[in-house]
């Protein structure tokens, strides 16, 4: 069922009966649920969904639960199999940081960054021409290095936030650590004071220095808009994207049903554009965008129908 797996084991004196509060492991375990289905999005895209199974481990004396994580083809996808932009399971668990992998993960990157004020954020090319994020935090002379996906993920507010919950268990009492591990190692190790602060105040952002920024004025067409909330847009310029829609008068009047924009409507809008670049001057990855003015709507164009009558009968 699993295309890959790993242990996650709590203890402390709370633990002693080999049971938990499920008031403390629910909410853990349902962050790390949305965790990796936010990793799968970022990798993945509507090309594949992610499932995550647990199957408790009472023989212990702490607490563990073995977790297994698999990838699920979409029926209209399942041409793309083979395609090697169909990230699986254990890439993004590496990605993650619950399994072993050669470089940090997110929770690894989260336990060193905490407290830290970061020096340098560079994007490196490497020698087989994959781009790395090296970060230079103070004093501490060797900087670390890290993968791009691992650097978007940390750079997902929501991900970093599911990260966090995850480990909030050990901000009560009873709760000493929180491992990851499999027979080979323990992947990553948590202490009571190794967690940051539920707000996640304590971690500081990772911003590369080549970060180019732009804002274009611009026409682009509804693919599908947020009805509520604050979620990103799909919007077309050039090719489908997400952008955070930054109007918050215009998008108010949208939600509440005083400006009409249904799909296929385009929007002319101030479009800021953001892209990294790597020492090489390439640009890594796709870029992100933010809608920060509306300035108008073109509703679709109704479709119109020739009415064809008989002709008169000559006389």
């Amino acid at each position: 069922m699993a295309d890959v797996q790993t242990i996650i084991k709590f203890d402390g004196p709370a633990l002693d009966g080999k049971s938990m509060d499920v008031a403390h492991l629910a909410p853990s375990l349902l962050a790390l649920s949305d965790l990796l289905k936010e990793a799968n999005r970022f990798a993945n895209g509507d090309r594949a969904g992610v499932k995550v199974y647990v199957n408790a481990d009472l023989d212990q004396k702490c607490f563990e639960l073995v977790v297994e994580i698999a990838t699920t083809i979409w029926e209209s996808a399942k041409l793309l199999i083979a395609d090697d932009r169909v990230k699986t399971a254990k890439e993004i668990a590496e990605w993650v940081g619950i399994v072993g992998a050669p470089t940090y993960g997110l929770f690894q990157l989260i336990k060193w960054l905490r407290n830290r004020k970061i020096v340098s954020v560079t994007v490196l090319k490497i020698d087989d021409g994959t781009n790395m994020v090296e970060i230079r935090v103070e004093g501490d002379t060797d900087p670390k290095l890290i993968t791009q996906s691992v650097y978007e993920l940390y750079a997902n507010v929501l991900a970093r936030q599911k990260a966090v919950q995850v480990l909030q268990p050990l901000k009560e009492d009873g709760y000493d650590t929180l491992e990851f591990y499999e027979d080979d190692g323990v992947f990553v190790h948590f202490d009571k004071e190794d967690v940051p602060s539920s707000d996640g105040s304590d971690l500081p952002d990772v911003i590369p220095q080549n970060v180019h920024t732009s804002t274009i004025n611009a026409g682009v067409r509804i693919r599908r808009p947020a009805y509520e909330g604050g979620a990103k847009w799909t919007l077309m310029y050039k090719r489908a994207i997400d952008a955070a829609m930054d109007d918050k008068i215009w998008l108010q009047r949208f939600q509440s049903g005083e400006e009409s924009a249904p799909p296929g409507s385009a929007l002319m809008v101030d479009l800021e554009e953001t892209y990294i670049t790597n020492d090489n001057d390439e640009i890594v990855g796709d870029p992100t965008y933010r809608v920060i003015k509306v300035h108008g709507v073109q509703l679709p164009h109704k479709q119109t129908f020739l009415e064809f009558k008989d002709a008169p009968e000559n006389p």
